[in-house]
């Protein structure tokens, strides 16, 4: 399982949902910066347009799941990490 959150520099969001994460205990993601071209194709290709866009993959590379932004419920972001 892997875990990738993609962001963007100066993204208010992103910095809320790293600050929850944190809170959470959820730190075991890497993170993916958009304003490097091949992170910002990835979160296109997953049919979004905007950051925080935290995502799930299997041991496979096949995406398992997704959150767009930082208001999502607490249960949910554990969700994803469990």
């Amino acid at each position: 399982m892997t875990i990738k959150l993609y962001t963007s520099s100066n993204c208010p969001s992103c910095v809320t949902l790293k600050g929850r994460l944190e809170g959470l205990g959820l730190t075991g993601y890497e993170e993916a910066n958009v304003n490097v071209a091949s992170n910002r194709e990835a979160v296109i290709a997953l049919g979004f347009r905007g950051v925080p866009v935290l995502t799930r993959y299997d041991s496979e590379g096949n995406l398992v799941g997704s959150i767009i932004g930082a208001t999502g419920a607490d249960s949910a972001y554990k969700e994803m990490f469990a």
